[in-house]
């Protein structure tokens, strides 16, 4: 029960399954913008798309129209070859990890020394 502004208790009304059915429904002239906003949507640009999302999707079109094996097997070597990107950026990353592991192995060694030094 619900009390109303004066005190007095307000019991439920009940709703018929039409009505409940009738207020969920959608009509389009509910879900279509009015006014404003519907002005607004008229004259509203196309969401412009990136260069690298332009560039991506034109190469995968490409990729996929031309069904040539040559091709295919040529990008396959590229990247799996020394020169792909990502064996160069791993090797890196592993040349570092070597060059930091010998400068640690190098500052031990100073201090090993200096506490030898200070006994």
């Amino acid at each position: 029960q619900k009390s109303d502004i004066n005190g007095i208790a307000a019991a439920k009304t009940p709703v018929s399954a039409d009505r409940r059915q009738k207020r969920t429904q959608k009509t389009k002239s509910e879900v279509q913008p009015k006014g404003l906003d519907s002005l607004l949507n008229q004259i509203s640009r196309p969401e412009k798309l990136s260069t690298v999302a332009k560039t991506s999707a034109d190469w995968n079109l490409f990729k996929e129209k031309s069904d040539n094996a040559q091709l295919k097997e040529e990008l396959e070597k590229k990247a799996m070859g020394n020169e792909s990107y990502l064996v160069k950026k791993d090797f890196l990353n592993r040349v570092d990890v070597r060059r930091f592991e010998l400068e640690k192995a190098e500052r031990e060694k100073e201090r090993v020394k200096r506490a030898a030094s200070k006994k």
